[in-house]
């Protein structure tokens, strides 16, 4: 399958104490056609999905190990999602690879990342927000379905400043 496959769009973030990663294929649990082989040092990913069904496969060296054992993902609609635990607490990553090269295919994930000197409540409900996302999956992997969606009960009911009424025109 890796002869003719493509590797698929890879966004990361990170914290101090785990990755998240997730891989974007459509529609991947379809028939449970893919592969994930997770080992201490890497990840090697192969599947078909999108609308044309095609192949894909990636393999990620990772920078540092990691905890196979505390590492949950689930397959969805979209794609894969995986919280990855560092084996090491502590410093962020400098990079997610080993190498040193830039991958096409790999992106940071803005929606999660987090700088590593960031302490406002901001980051504190998305970190919230993460640790729910680990209950969900649960410790097999699984629990999250592609019709969950996020609550939005937590956000302000404050007006932006973009809400004030605009002047008429003359």
């Amino acid at each position: 399958m890796a002869d003719k496959a493509v590797p698929p769009a890879v966004y990361w973030a990170q914290r101090d104490d785990m990755l998240i990663l997730t891989i974007q294929v459509e529609d991947i649990d379809r028939d449970n056609n893919r592969k994930v082989v997770l080992k201490e040092n890497s990840l090697s990913f192969s599947g078909k999905g999108g609308a044309e069904n095609k192949d894909y496969h990636c393999e990620i060296t990772f920078f540092k190990e990691i905890n196979v054992e505390d590492t949950k993902y689930n397959a969805t609609a979209r794609g894969m999602k995986f919280l990855i635990k560092k084996k090491e607490k502590g410093p962020y990553w400098t990079r997610l690879t080993q190498e040193k090269t830039k991958l096409h295919w790999l992106r940071t994930d803005f929606s999660y990342w987090k700088d590593e000197d960031d302490s406002d409540d901001e980051d504190q409900q998305r970190d919230a927000n993460l640790e729910k996302l680990m209950a969900q999956m649960g410790e097999s992997g699984g629990g999250l379905d592609d019709g969950d969606a996020p609550s939005m009960d937590d956000l302000d009911d404050e007006k932006d400043s973009d809400d004030e009424e605009l002047p008429d025109l003359e």
